[in-house]
This record gives C-alpha cells, structure tokens and sequence, in this order.
C-alpha cells in the first residue's frame, strides 16, 4: 500500500500513538487481571495504514478459527470501531476464570458469551474512555456486541483504507491469547492526527 504510506503517521506522531493506546490499555487491563485473578499481558501497540481484508489476513495465521468477537463502534473527534477477538477455545479459557464452563464444551454458549461481551466491554470502553481523557475530546463506544466466523467474516472484507491498531493480550498461563483491534476511519484521520498534535503539544507545554 505504498500510495497510503504518506497517511501513516511517523516519528513523535507515531511514538504518541502507540504510548496513547499503551497507557488506554493499562487501566482496564489492570481491571480485567483483577477480577481474573490472573496478570493479562499486554503487547505493545502496533499500527498501520490497512484495510480491513488485510488485516484479517495478517491475523487469521495468530488465531484459530472460528474467531469469538466483541465489536462495537465509537465515535468522537474521529470514527471507528473496536474489536477484542479470542479463539473459541481461548475463549472459553478465559471466561472460565468468571463462570463454571464445561469441560467437554466445543464452543461458547450463551453465558460464555455473555461473560466475553462483558470482558470486551471492559476492555474496548475502558481503553477509549481513558483516551478520551488524554486527548482531551469525547469518544463515544457504543455497547460491544458477539459474534463469531472466520477472521474476515468478523474484522470485515472491506478494501477501503483504515487506520489499525493492534494490541496483542494473552492470560499469565498461557492458555488465553487474543488481540484488540482499533480501526480508524481514514475520513476522520486527519482529526486524530490533530488530537495526537494537541496531546503532544499538551504534554510539553
């Protein structure tokens, strides 16, 4: 996509993006490791101008379907939707920390999902209402929904251009690894671009 790398934000821009989105991350993750009783790991951010094909793409070699996602989308100085996708069986691992999960169980029932619709909510909400709050403008995020299906069918097979973030999450044990994604509309880039220049001019000032 070498005719959107101009899009693609670089130096002090792209060291501020990822430490926004680092630090979004922490406070819920911290939340979420809480309630678990369990340290969730946190890679650090990592972004490109994509689309959302390929971005399923990337992903589907780390993760096995079919893929368990809680999505919903936000809005506010820039448009986008957020997503927390686990494997099924990483999901079930996961939850099982919340609720009794059967053994022989091949995939997620309702309370499973009701339990990784909660997490995501945690995680998706908590991270843009902490970025709200560093960059000093609103970003609402609607109520997270589940679905599942292969990555494509979740994260989407649109080849219009995006924005994404990507931050890998895995359980101490192991025994849990998922990803949240962030996908920026690139309608709206240049105005988050302009809330990453205003946070940075903040924190110097």
């Amino acid at each position: 996509m070498a005719g959107d790398e101009p899009l693609l934000p670089q130096g002090d821009e792209a060291d501020a993006i990822a430490e926004l989105f680092n630090i979004g991350m922490g406070e819920p993750a911290a939340a979420l490791s809480s309630m678990l009783g369990e340290e969730v790991r946190l890679s650090v951010p990592s972004f490109a101008v994509s689309t959302r094909s390929a971005v399923a793409r990337d992903l589907a070699p780390a993760i096995v379907p079919p893929v368990c996602a809680v999505r919903g989308a936000f809005a506010g100085p820039f448009t986008g939707e957020a997503m927390l996708l686990f494997p099924e069986q990483g999901t079930l691992a996961l939850v099982g920390r919340l609720v009794p999960v059967d053994p022989a169980a091949e995939g997620p029932g309702e309370m499973e999902q009701d339990a990784l619709t909660e997490i995501g909510n945690i995680i998706l909400n908590g991270c843009l209402a902490s970025l709200s709050n560093l960059i000093g403008g609103e970003i609402a995020g609607a109520v997270p929904g589940y679905g599942t299906g292969d990555p494509e069918a979740v994260i989407g097979a649109a080849e219009d251009p995006v924005l994404a973030v990507r931050i890998d999450m895995a359980l101490a044990a192991g025994d849990a690894q998922g990803h949240a994604l962030f996908l920026l509309d690139i309608a709206s880039l240049e105005a988050f671009r302009e809330a990453i220049r205003r946070t940075l001019a903040n924190l110097g000032s």
